[in-house]
């Protein structure tokens, strides 16, 4: 490359940087909490009041919330930026950004510096990539340490220099991944089964001192998790364990918000030579894929969130291989601005905007089929103003989802018993008739809400996804019919909240 074009691809490099960093900061303030994030909102604010046991937040319930990677920082965060939107989403917002250099860094290692320019772009402008960096979750930052992980453990395998701080680099982040989230288990595994796969296609056998050395370093990783952490993974796991058949899930949503890219990265697998490089970024997508396909009963999308960036680098080299074949000129430049516009159609995000739909089924566009998964987006905030204006001091507050009470009243209130993931008979969040994230007093069933509500007054505030086949319907019935609508928003069909004053 001549400096000219060096200059050129280093100027539009920053010019895009630039518009990304942009558009996961704009009006970041603005956009209402929704259900999950006001756990992680909850556990921040919890342990700066109460402290913390083995790394974990201690709630107003006097259980604990571990989530020491992301809520330790932004207790640090909060106390510079106030309790704000913005200093509970800091660090994702940060880790969205940095995300971007990792995949370059990533992708140039592998395939070289013209598929990492390309790939840093779709994740720059992947609008699944810039909504979860705005939300007060730890997504991007597993992403960050999935990837640094896997950056160093393939420098570890193939490079010859620096052995010992590749290894200890690789411990290191993904000890930070699982410690951020529980799920990034899978990944001294995705290692270990990368070094079989790299056994059999080479035949090297010298290569058996890496796998017996990476199970030493497993089975340490597991003592630690338990010893240190308090961390049990394998009782977990086969306690947690349930058989069931949700692939076509995972594929319709992928397929319809993704069929771009993973057109090119099924083009990849045929087309670039280096076909070790492609089965070393396809093993991590078949891991979860089958994982969360046939050995649990919930479908989240957001869990295979962190494997995605491996379908915008596979993408990335077909894409660039078709460019190479193509003869003239100006054909590869239409060929690439049709690439990048059917991208932005499909699922990128270049214009700015205060409110991003997070990974969900569209019941709407789907019709009937037997299950949706859905990320509920609620405008609790919108909600809970005006509980707080119609709200007087001896009055109560029912709710969906007390620790918004915690948040925005300062106190637990009333919680309609439910499970928050809607099966049946496995209410987890209750400890002695107390809510679990903030000690919320429950409501069990119609009779004891009729009590409650015959002798005090106050509101009642519920979602869509908490009357989603979760809380009893004659609960509902009789707050709607008898009490006052107040305050109704719908985003959606999935996002909606009401209030009624009683």
């Amino acid at each position: 490359m001549n400096k000219y074009f060096k200059i050129f691809f280093i100027l539009a490099g920053l010019l895009i940087i630039s518009w990304g960093i942009f558009i996961r900061f704009y009006q970041i303030n603005d956009t209402p909490y929704w259900m999950d994030e006001g756990y992680t909102v909850n556990a921040v604010i919890s342990g700066m009041e109460n402290g913390h046991n083995n790394l974990a937040s201690i709630l107003d319930s006097g259980k604990t919330y571990f989530c020491p990677i992301y809520c330790y920082p932004t207790e640090f965060i909060v106390k510079i930026f106030d309790n704000t939107p913005l200093a509970f989403r800091l660090l994702s917002a940060i880790a969205g950004i940095i995300f971007i250099f990792i995949i370059f860094f990533f992708a140039k290692n592998l395939f070289g510096w013209r598929a990492a320019f390309l790939s840093s772009f779709f994740i720059t402008f992947s609008y699944s990539q810039i909504a979860w960096s705005r939300q007060a979750r730890w997504y991007t930052l597993l992403s960050v340490f999935f990837w640094l992980a896997l950056f160093f453990f393939y420098k570890l395998l193939y490079n010859k220099r620096k052995k010992i701080l590749n290894g200890s680099l690789v411990f290191l982040f993904t000890l930070l991944a699982i410690l951020t989230h529980h799920i990034a288990i899978l990944l001294p595994l995705i290692m270990l089964g990368w070094i079989v796969v790299e056994i059999i296609l080479s035949k090297n056998k010298s290569l058996l001192k890496y796998l017996a050395t990476g199970s030493v370093f497993t089975i340490f990783l597991v003592l630690i998790l338990k010893f240190v952490f308090g961390i049990t993974f394998i009782e977990a796991f086969l306690n947690k364990i349930s058989l069931h058949y949700n692939l076509p899930y995972y594929l319709s949503f992928y397929l319809r918000n993704y069929w771009l890219l993973i057109i090119f990265s099924v083009l990849a697998v045929f087309s670039f030579q280096n076909k070790k490089k492609i089965y070393f970024m396809l093993l991590p997508i078949f891991a979860y894929l089958i994982l969360l396909s046939f050995f649990t009963n919930i479908v989240h999308y957001r869990y295979l969130f962190h494997i995605t960036p491996a379908i915008y680098i596979l993408a990335s080299v077909a894409i660039l291989d078709f460019f190479g074949k193509i003869r003239y000129i100006y054909l590869k430049y239409i060929f690439i601005s049709a690439v990048i516009l059917a991208f932005f159609i499909s699922n990128g995000a270049i214009l700015p905007r205060s409110f991003y739909l997070l990974e969900s089924d569209d019941p709407d566009k789907l019709g009937q089929r037997p299950h949706y998964a859905y990320t509920p987006q609620p405008d609790f905030n919108s909600a809970y103003a005006v509980i707080e204006n119609n709200l007087k001091n001896n009055e109560i507050v029912i709710s969906s989802h007390p620790h918004f009470n915690k948040i925005f009243l300062n106190r637990p209130g009333y919680w309609l018993k439910y499970d928050y993931l809607g099966i049946e008979d496995n209410v987890s969040a209750i400890n002695e008739d107390r809510e679990y994230y903030v000690g919320a007093k429950v409501i069990d069933d119609l009779k004891e809400l009729k009590q409650i509500m015959q002798n005090n007054h106050g509101c009642a505030v519920f979602d869509f996804m908490s009357i989603d086949n979760r809380i009893p319907k004659n609960e509902i019935d009789y707050i709607t019919n008898n009490s006052e609508l107040i305050f109704n928003n719908k985003i959606n069909s999935y996002s909606e909240i009401w209030v009624y004053k009683f």
